[in-house]
């Protein structure tokens, strides 16, 4: 065995150098190649200092969008800002931070080590960190949060596919195996490392989620009792504790004084729902908020003219796509008749079932119109469902606009006269404009789109129980690693690929290689290939990649992006 303090595999591409000499605030243009980590901010914060920093104490104020939050419970809640909540609330046993995407680092546990194959981890705990209830943190907590996640089998349990077993070799130690495969074989598991990052996976006081009618047990899904009290409360070690969830209305998070790393700078968090962008910068300008979730594009030029504001902008991997069906509804009638029973619009199922179909959609997409018109130039695109800064993605490669090529398909599916059909999308305020803008796009090649907006839960619902023929959704990565994309875009069980029924071969069989193989050569390769077959098949087409304009007030120091979960609440200090 090998002490693995660096992961190889977290597969981002860091222009950091250029990125600070040449990016400043403005935004990168359709088709370079940003890289996936923070640009330079429009005035750098000054860093904290012992005599900048205030006195611990105050009341940090931030206003953002919290629609998506349907459950504070890590076991649970698979959406975006649990994320950041859960982060800066619970501990992880290793992380990445944002100076450097590319390297795990402690939290947790002090070291750790991983035999060759990637089939055996074991990590040895700091033995100073205490949970917010006073209660040691130890294996038998590690034990019993990871196999609550797998076992209530709620929507991040994903994060530990292929993990076998989690046992404590002793207080401080903790072993993980992989699953084993047919052959009687462990299954190599590169990335996990890289998920064990995710703040899902961050460690519960097994003694108090237990107290609350928590259970780590096989029949968890059903016997475990504790997501109401941990909705409202939080069981972890991180820097602040969960003492107020409003649904719609605003979280409130507490300062826990006995951290381990020492106290945050700040006594309490509370965190607003303000859904409308104009009313957070507004909040921000008369300092009735300290930050903000992300600002609209359309406001940056208000934003940067007011002194008493700091702006950054801050390249994700976040993105936006396009999902059409890959099956059509016979088949799925012939399979399933209840399933068929459930499916919307299936009658569009009928026509976006048919390759040339898709790829026309593809083609009559105006994207540089989006990226510029819709996002006011603040994004960029990869050629698939991949971003620009993943291992293997050629931005070059990048499909663009062609009407002909599009009418030319249509009329080889059998519809040279036209054809309509439905898009179903999570409705809000961005994703109208840009669902507009694509119905007119299609227009042009002939093309009736019919919006379906939709109530977020009721999207993801439907979404989720394969009932749509085509959706516009979105993407945002859990941990840093190029199966974030390839296993749920490629793998036709899970996730995307499941819901929209792409169980392609070539695409299952590329994707598993590179779940399952660590060497750097061979996923490149295999990364390649596959967003070769998704371009083909076009199951999917990236409609853009977001780029973050963060503003928040002057006297806020310690801002870092983070492409997964936001910012560390422990780092920030007036």
């Amino acid at each position: 065995m090998k002490l693995n303090r660096v992961f190889p595999f977290v597969m981002l591409v860091i222009l950091l150098a250029s990125m600070l000499a040449g990016c400043g605030s403005a935004a990168t243009p359709e088709g370079s190649n940003p890289a996936g980590a923070n640009t330079a901010p429009t005035e750098p914060p000054v860093a904290a200092t012992e005599s900048a920093v205030a006195p611990v104490g105050g009341t940090l104020i931030i206003a953002m969008n919290l629609d998506d939050v349907v459950t504070l419970d890590p076991a649970y809640a698979g959406e975006t800002t649990n994320l950041f909540i859960h982060i800066n609330t619970y501990d992880t046993l290793v992380d990445i931070r944002p100076e450097d995407l590319n390297t795990i680092v402690p939290r947790l546990a002090e070291t750790w080590e991983v035999n060759a194959d990637f089939t055996e981890f074991i990590f040895h705990l700091r033995k100073d960190a205490k949970f917010a209830s006073g209660n040691p943190v130890t294996s038998a907590d590690v034990v019993f949060s990871w196999n609550r996640l797998l076992n209530v089998a709620g929507a991040p349990a994903f994060n530990l596919d292929g993990v076998g077993k989690v046992e404590a070799v002793d207080d401080y130690t903790v072993k993980v195996s992989t699953t084993v495969g047919d052959d009687g074989t462990a299954q190599p598991l590169p990335q996990f490392l890289s998920s064990a990052c995710n703040p899902s996976l961050g460690i519960q006081d097994s003694k108090l989620v237990k107290e609350h009618g928590g259970t780590d047990a096989a029949d968890a899904a059903t016997t475990d009792k504790a997501k109401e009290w941990l909705d409202q409360n939080s069981a972890g070690s991180g820097p602040f504790i969960l003492t107020k969830w409003s649904p719609k209305a605003d979280i409130e998070l507490t300062a826990n004084k006995n951290y381990w790393k020492g106290a945050p700078k700040f006594d309490k968090v509370v965190i607003t729902h303000v859904s409308d962008p104009t009313t957070q910068l507004q909040m921000l300008e008369k300092g009735d908020a300290d930050m903000i979730g992300s600002l609209q594009t359309d406001l940056v030029d208000q934003a940067k003219s007011n002194s008493e504001l700091t702006i950054t902008v801050d390249q994700s991997l976040d993105e936006n796509y396009l999902a059409m069906t890959y099956v059509c509804p016979d088949v799925i009638k012939a399979a399933d008749p209840a399933k068929f029973a459930e499916l919307q619009s299936p009658d569009s199922f009928a026509i976006l079932c048919k390759k040339e179909v898709r790829q026309a959609v593809a083609y009559a997409i105006d994207y540089q119109g989006i990226t510029k018109a819709v996002l006011n130039g603040y994004g960029t695109r990869a050629p698939s469902i991949i971003p620009v800064g993943i291992i293997g993605v050629d931005p070059a490669k990048t499909q663009g606009r062609d009407l002909a090529k599009a009418k030319e398909l249509l009329t080889a599916a059998g519809y040279p006269d036209g054809v309509t059909f439905d898009m179903y999308y999570a409705s809000n305020a961005t994703r109208d404009t840009v669902a507009a803008k694509i119905k007119n796009d299609l227009a042009e090649a002939g093309i009736t789109l019919n919006l379906k907006p939709l109530e977020q839960s009721v999207y993801l619902t439907q979404m989720r129980a394969q009932q749509l023929p085509m959706a516009f959704g979105g993407w945002t990565p859990d941990y840093l690693d190029v199966t974030m994309w390839t296993d749920y875009f490629g793998l036709g069980d899970r996730s995307i690929a499941f819901r929209m029924r792409f169980a392609n071969p070539d695409a299952n069989a590329l994707a598993t290689t590179i779940r399952t193989t660590s060497d750097a050569v061979i996923r490149k390769d295999a990364v390649e290939k596959l967003q070769a077959v998704i371009m083909e098949e076009m199951p999917f087409t990236m409609l853009y990649q977001v780029q973050y304009v963060h503003a928040f007030r002057n006297d806020l120091k310690g801002f870092q992006f983070h492409p997964v979960w936001f910012v560390d609440l422990f780092e920030l200090s007036k």
